[in-house]
């Protein structure tokens, strides 16, 4: 008996789980939002400073290198999106991300742009120029 490749890949891989209904409309929306506040290159620096833990808004502006007003306003987008949460000491304002799933997104994307890029660097390398 005589397998071809496809044959071999449907024996040997798991099956996936049933996938999510449909969404309502509705709920489109609010992935989209979520997925636009992930939408610029300023949050998304914002929200990898917070990845190793709790941070001033001081220590968000030195180390990102964007105004204090800029940071704010982003912090405030993703405060009010549920990706960052804020607690007080004084008049000092310390942020952490509140929802998980933004590191496990993070970890994905980043994973498979590092894979990408990888695979783009042996090809070029691979390549007579």
């Amino acid at each position: 008996m005589t397998y071809d490749r496809l044959s071999i890949y449907w024996v040997i891989m798991p099956r996936r789980k049933a996938a999510h209904p449909p969404l309502h409309e509705d709920a489109l929306e609010l992935v989209a939002a979520r997925f636009r506040s992930l939408g610029d290159a300023s949050r998304l620096r914002l929200l990898n400073l917070l990845m190793p833990g709790e941070r001033s808004v001081q220590e968000l502006v030195t180390e990102s290198g964007l105004s204090q007003t800029n940071v704010s306003r982003h912090l405030g987008l993703l405060r009010r999106e549920g990706l960052v949460g804020r607690s007080r000491e004084g008049n000092r304002a310390f942020y952490h991300i509140a929802d998980p799933s933004v590191e496990q997104l993070c970890r994905i994307v980043c994973g498979g742009l590092s894979d990408q890029l990888s695979d783009g660097l042996d090809a070029l390398q691979g390549a007579d120029i």
